[in-house]
């Protein structure tokens, strides 16, 4: 760990997950941003399948050192202008040193740790970054990861008063993103909804949040 910051992210991390991470993966700054204001590297944390949560963890530690600018969402209230992200996977995808195809979604993970960098920019949930890509994906959204049965989650205390927002980055289809368009003002939240569906009282009642290749 390079900051007390960095250390408190992981023991965060480490605490929600229940375990430590069996691996970790570090984007260079050199091949980050290629703007004369390098960011400093993002390392990806992988925690593996556990029988509490079924599934792949990739968390990012970096993203943060970036304080993103001041975005007001309304009612007074101002986004976070720090962030991590993390990426859930399907535990059938196979994440290991010695595999390949899932450095795809870890890609898309990382586009998004950079992107309010690179755009001097302050992204925040609901927010949907459409990368341009071909294939499967063509950009991704942003989730509360609410897969996890506390809310903790989503905050790291660095301090008594400041904390770090944790955001779900959840892959999306050309498809998907088009359909969120034409539907307007009432796009994002039906975007949401094909993860995390709600009931009337905004009640949890399904989710299907896992990236798959």
């Amino acid at each position: 760990m390079k900051s007390k910051k960095h250390q408190k992210l992981y023991e965060h991390y480490v605490d929600v997950m229940g375990k430590e991470p069996i691996f970790s993966l570090q984007l260079k700054k050199e091949v980050l941003s290629d703007v004369a204001e390098q960011m400093k590297p993002i390392t990806t944390y992988v925690f593996e399948p556990t029988d509490e949560l079924p599934f792949w963890k990739l968390c990012t530690i970096g993203a943060s050192d970036y304080l993103m600018p001041e975005r007001d969402i309304g009612f007074g209230r101002k986004s976070n202008r720090r962030n991590e992200y993390m990426m859930l996977i399907a535990p059938e995808v196979e994440v290991s040193e010695d595999s390949t195809e899932w450095l795809f979604l870890n890609s898309l993970l990382w586009s998004t740790a950079e992107y309010a960098f690179n755009e001097k920019d302050n992204i925040t949930v609901s927010d949907t970054l459409d990368m341009g890509l071909d294939g499967k994906y063509c950009g991704v959204v942003l989730l509360l990861p609410e897969v996890f049965k506390t809310p903790k989650i989503v905050k790291c205390y660095v301090s008594e008063h400041k904390y770090i927002s944790i955001f779900q980055v959840m892959p999306i289809t050309r498809e998907l993103l088009t359909k969120k368009l034409r539907k307007k003002a009432n796009g994002i939240y039906w975007l949401m909804e094909q993860f995390y569906t709600h009931d009337d009282d905004y009640k949890l009642i399904s989710s299907k949040p896992f990236a798959t290749l």
